[in-house]
């Protein structure tokens, strides 16, 4: 143990002792409105006397930067001063930013959010991290969705996965945009239907900001009710050769990136992953082995001044493995659903600035899984199968203009073509529900799906953004969506949003909305009579107020109200609406059974969000939702959404010291879930009970160590991450084992520490 300890000193206190390490800063700068070049930007390192100007092609280069993390100011008379935060220098590769600049209108009263922006056509419910944000946070596991679940308005699942319960929506109500592509999921071992998984595909070596829109966004997003995650990637280096070789909690993976043309600012970037989750389950024992494997690229093309093209592809291979050595390895795989999953996005963009004010944007992009399903029962009888294809094509055009320094209107529309292959067979299932009508176990019926479809799913949209009298700023749109598999194919949402500034530090900011989304595919062939369902309905209510503490302070304090109609109930199980369908992860949470869109809900609460960026070494934020979630299925009766925490609180926060070394930690606090009691003696569930009683308080402690080694010509940076440090074991849901005729308590992971080791060079 004393070597172990000795060795342990010696690797994290040993800094090369060579002379100050130095690296290189370089980018572009555009017009966030017109996306057209910016010349004559200043930039500054702040902290030294570091700083140059943009070139005529909005490019800039700075050398000699002493390793480090600073803060980079972008100002101009023309536009307003913006301050990128998180800017990390090393030796190993060549920091390459994109920068979006908005215009300073005389209509306006200039903000002094600086480290704060936010794009022109949103006024409410936004947030957006950065790379490096996501990267250090503890117990993320460099995973986008697990570090949005931080943020203020998301309610609690299993720890093992992703999905994003955003104001008391579901986990299909999410839109996923990767530079510019709508995206179906991004997640390994996704749930068909819905938008989340337990680790993403994206490769986080590739993100350059994720920004996330909770309520009342563009009109230009839509077939979503909740949230909008926009992914915005990077560009490979245009100057020269690099690499990095990653090790993390969940797997291991290489990236390569470097010019197509340096004359042109043309690049490339790819990389490959493969999880070792296999070799850690198999090692501890487990009944079940899952593995993954996915891959990425990225190619930037400029043709000329006014064209440019970027290629976007991402894609993962899934399996999940059984080991059936044991009769108790036997009973807990019969609870698990087998998943195995081929998936791909792709992509191609291209851009054209049509004059000085004006661009358009040209996309085509493909969707493609395959879902392979599968569950047995106690006779390892295979009681449900289901083999499906889902791809799609989109062709999608946007425009967008600067009309005048107050006034920028966008529109565009898409078209899409859908291919849907279904093999499915499911047994009828007898559950342990009793109907209280007739005192008898409900039936889930059989059903068998043999189908070959070909629709197509269409949208247009048009939006204004005003601003007037100096203080306010209006945006108005309206969005029109199409989609011929249902019944009903055509669907108007109005959107509006008002921006009123009080003082240069201070804002009111009120937004209202209809939001309509079609049904998933897959609910729809589960029944004949379910082409006869709706797009399901949300308004959207939002009122807040946005306060500059100073610089790299914000608050930000919200209200919101959501009305939801026209959501699919099941028929057979009266209780169900499908806002609550077990996270789809079972045979039964699919809605392969009649359905109707006869269910209503609401979701009311209040968000307070404390944001301190990077200065002085030290960052954090603090969160607080509070929220009120109720829905009424086919029975009529109002019931708490499986998903309603009531409260969660976020606390997370770091310290730099040095160049080296990183420390931070994050607790996280919410109330108890719903869950229905269960009958102790046989298992047995009366559905007027569904929901009434509530789960203990949830909470836990994730801290996180990291340390850089700089080199001559490469950096090292390996962290120590310990999720649930104290082992507080949470309770995740109660359910009946008819095996040992009991009540088994499911708990969520009890303290999992992981470590990381990055080479860049």
């Amino acid at each position: 143990m004393k070597r172990l300890t000795t060795v342990f000193i010696l690797v994290f206190s040993i800094y090369p002792l060579f002379s100050q390490q130095t690296g290189v800063l370089n980018g572009i700068i555009i017009d966030k409105y017109t996306q057209s070049f910016l010349k004559d930007i200043n930039i500054q390192i702040l902290g030294t006397d570091l700083k140059t100007r943009s070139k005529e092609d909005g490019s800039f280069r700075l050398t000699g930067i002493p390793v480090g993390t600073y803060e980079v100011e972008f100002s101009s008379a023309s536009y307003q001063k913006y301050i990128q935060t998180d800017v990390v220098i090393s030796t190993g590769i060549e920091r390459e930013l994109i920068i979006e600049l908005q215009g300073i209108s005389t209509e306006e009263v200039v903000i002094e959010d600086s480290r704060f922006q936010k794009p022109g056509d949103v006024t409410t419910s936004y947030k957006s991290l950065t790379f490096e944000e996501i990267r250090r946070f503890p117990g993320g596991l460099e995973d986008i969705g697990r570090v949005i679940q931080s943020l203020p308005g998301i309610s609690l699942t299993s720890d093992g996965r992703n999905d994003l319960l955003v104001r008391g929506g579901s986990p299909a109500e999410n839109l996923f945009v990767v530079d510019g592509f709508e995206v179906n999921n991004i997640n390994h071992f996704g749930s068909q239907g819905a938008t989340g998984g337990p680790v993403s595909v994206l490769n986080l070596d590739f993100v350059r900001n994720v920004n996330f829109l909770t309520g009342g966004f563009s009109a230009k997003y839509g077939d979503k009710l909740s949230s909008v995650v926009e992914i915005e990637q990077r560009a490979g280096s245009y100057e020269k050769f690099f690499g990095k070789i990653n090790l993390s909690g969940t797997g291991f993976g290489a990236n390569f990136e470097g010019p197509i043309s340096k004359k042109n600012r043309s690049s490339w970037l790819i990389s490959a992953r493969r999880s070792y989750l296999d070799l850690i389950f198999n090692a501890a024992g487990f009944s079940f082995v899952p593995e993954y494997t996915d891959f990425q690229a990225k190619a930037d093309f400029k043709l000329n001044d006014k064209n440019f093209v970027e290629f976007n592809s991402f894609g993962a291979l899934d399996k999940v493995r059984f080991n059936n050595d044991t009769e108790e390895k036997k009973q807990n795989n019969l609870d698990i659903l087998k998943n195995n999953q081929n998936s791909y996005s792709a992509g191609i963009l291209w851009k054209t600035l049509l004059n000085k004010n004006s661009f358009l944007i040209t996309s085509v992009a493909r969707n493609f899984s395959n879902y392979n399903f599968s569950q047995r029962d106690s006779n390892f009888t295979e009681v449900f199968r289901n083999d499906s294809k889902e791809s799609d094509v989109q062709l999608k055009l946007d425009y967008s203009s600067r009309l005048g320094s107050s006034t920028f209107i966008s529109l565009g529309g898409a078209g899409k073509r859908l291919k849907l292959n279904y093999d499915i067979d499911k047994k009828a299932d007898t559950l342990y529900y009793i109907d209280p009508n007739t005192g008898n176990n409900i039936i889930v019926p059989a059903v068998t799906i043999l189908e070959n479809i070909n629709t197509y799913k269409a949208f247009a949209y048009a939006e204004v953004v005003q601003s007037f009298m100096k203080r306010l700023k209006l945006t108005a749109g309206i969005r029109y969506d199409y989609f011929d598999l249902i019944n009903k194919k055509s669907y108007i949402s109005p959107r509006t949003s008002l921006a009123i500034t009080i003082t240069p530090v201070f804002s009111v900011n009120l937004a209202y909305g209809i939001f309509h989304q079609s049904p998933s595919n897959i609910w729809i062939v589960g029944s004949e009579k379910n082409k006869d369902l709706r797009d399901i309905r949300a308004d959207h209510y939002i009122a807040g107020i946005e306060y500059l503490l100073d610089e790299s302070t914000r608050l930000t304090i919200e209200g919101y109200y959501k009305d939801y109609r026209y959501y699919p109930v099941s028929v057979s199980r009266p209780y169900l609406i499908l806002a609550n369908n077990s996270g789809f992860e079972t045979q039964n949470s699919f809605g392969l059974e009649e359905l109707r869109s006869e269910g209503t809900g609401n979701a009311k609460g209040f968000e307070i969000f404390l944001q301190k960026a990077l200065t002085n070494n030290f960052y954090g934020t603090l969160s607080f939702s509070c929220s009120d979630v109720k829905y009424k299925a086919y029975d009529g009766i109002e019931r708490r959404s499986d998903w309603d925490n009531r409260f969660v609180a976020n606390i997370n926060g770091g310290y730099k010291l040095g160049t080296s070394w990183e420390f931070s930690a994050k607790f996280r606090i919410a109330g108890g879930r719903p869950y229905t009691p269960i009958n102790p003696s046989d298992g047995s569930i009366n559905y007027d009970l569904y929901n009434t009683e509530t789960l203990p308080v949830y909470h836990r402690l994730d801290v996180r160590a990291e340390k850089k080694f700089i080199f001559k010509a490469w950096t090292l940076t390996t962290y120590v991450d310990i999720q649930n440090i104290y082992n507080k074991q949470n309770v995740y849901q109660y359910e009946w084992n008819p095996f040992k005729r009991e009540i088994e308590t499911n708990k969520n992971l009890g303290i999992l520490p992981t470590i990381g080791i990055s080479a860049e060079f």
